[in-house]
């Protein structure tokens, strides 16, 4: 078997393989569903959409949804996502706009006055530093109006750091290219934590061609996110260590805190 190395950044758009989005977003309904009722929500951000599953999701619920990511191939994938789902979301009258922006934008996009915001993915830890951090959680303050949720969700830093796993269970795909399996591979330096996102795909003819993209994240603890949460303006802030709500724990792969705009 001869395996072709093209070492060249993967698509960021290999996301939606990579994740099974049915039973992901099955998984994750009803958590959001609760959130958005409880604050009779209208219009939510999705920071860091990517691909704009979730926003979709939430478009075909009825919320006015504006979708904001930095990257140019997201907010393409984005689009095209959203087109296909169009018919769904103009029938239950919601609206899904696309928009071109990042930590700290949101307030300069005259996103003011939501009801929710969400950030999801791991999209968080790609913050500078943590001043970086505290940045795009005043500009998350200054666009949510009092008494808006917010939700966001990423790995268990903490955990991580703890136990430093030099690598996450290896995903496999069969698509119309191939064989697709995903490697995360994890390095740890003070503060930040180094993702290589490997891609092999294995074509009909068994050649194997790999992709790869480092992306460094800041380390986000749990307990940080809550202290800064609080000093920008947020309260009642609640960390949860999944989508059925039990709290966190040091076990937990994952990270969910939900906070309310004083």
């Amino acid at each position: 078997m001869n395996a072709h190395d093209h070492s060249h950044t993967a698509p960021q758009v290999d996301y939606d393989t990579f994740v099974n989005w049915a039973a992901r977003l099955e998984r994750e309904a009803p958590f959001f569903r609760s959130i958005f009722d409880e604050i009779g929500a209208k219009r939510v951000i999705d920071v860091g959409a990517g691909s704009a599953r979730h926003s979709i999701m939430f478009g075909t619920w009825g919320l006015t949804v504006d979708a904001v990511d930095p990257d140019d191939s997201m907010l393409e994938a984005a689009e095209s996502n959203i087109a296909d789902a169009a018919e769904s979301i103009a029938e239950a009258g919601g609206a899904v706009r696309l928009a071109r922006g990042g930590f700290g934008d949101l307030e300069g996009l005259g996103l003011s006055g939501a009801d929710g915001l969400v950030c999801t993915g791991n999209a968080l830890p790609h913050v500078e530093d943590v001043d970086g951090l505290r940045a795009a959680f005043a500009d998350f303050a200054a666009v949510l109006r009092p008494g808006g949720a917010l939700v966001l969700h990423l790995l268990n830093h903490a955990r991580l750091l703890d136990k430093k796993p030099r690598a996450i269970p290896p995903v496999v795909r069969e698509t119309p290219e191939g064989t697709m399996v995903f490697l995360r591979v994890i390095s740890y330096a003070e503060d930040v934590l180094d993702f290589d996102f490997i891609t092999l795909v294995r074509d009909a003819e068994g050649e194997w061609e790999l992709t790869h993209r480092r992306s460094p994240h800041v380390a986000l603890p749990a307990d940080l996110l809550q202290r800064e949460l609080e000093a920008a303006g947020f309260g009642d802030v609640r960390l949860l260590g999944g989508h059925d709500g039990h709290a966190l724990s040091d076990a937990d792969e994952s990270v969910i805190v939900v906070a309310k705009r004083l």
